[in-house]
């Protein structure tokens, strides 16, 4: 599922250029540094494939950093981007949730 997350993060770094709002700066630097953190622990995932699941923990913090930031950076009255880092913040942080809690590792064969 990390690949998903990956996707979801690199969606919010181009979403400020694509959708129009990269002339906001704070929008723009939110969706673009929480898109990289989560971009960055999915790539860390793939590669590593660490049984801890930390990094979908990180990837699930930042799902709730951008689920909240609109409102608490105040750029909630720009449609487009309180809209996409929102929703993106709701599926990062049920996906990521979804693995932390209900996806079991397999016993590993002694």
């Amino acid at each position: 599922m990390y690949w998903i997350t990956g996707i979801l993060g690199l969606a919010l770094v181009a979403a400020p250029y694509v959708l129009g709002y990269s002339d906001n700066t704070t929008a723009m630097w939110t969706s673009v540094i929480l898109g990289l953190v989560v971009v960055l622990v999915s790539i860390i995932e793939g590669v590593v494939r660490d049984p801890s699941k930390w990094e979908y923990w990180v990837a699930g913090i930042a799902g709730l950093l951008a689920l909240i930031a609109p409102f608490a950076l105040g750029f909630s009255s720009l449609a487009t981007a309180m809209w996409f880092t929102v929703v993106v913040g709701a599926l990062l942080l049920i996906l990521d949730g979804y693995e932390i809690f209900f996806v079991k590792e397999e016993q590993q064969k002694q």
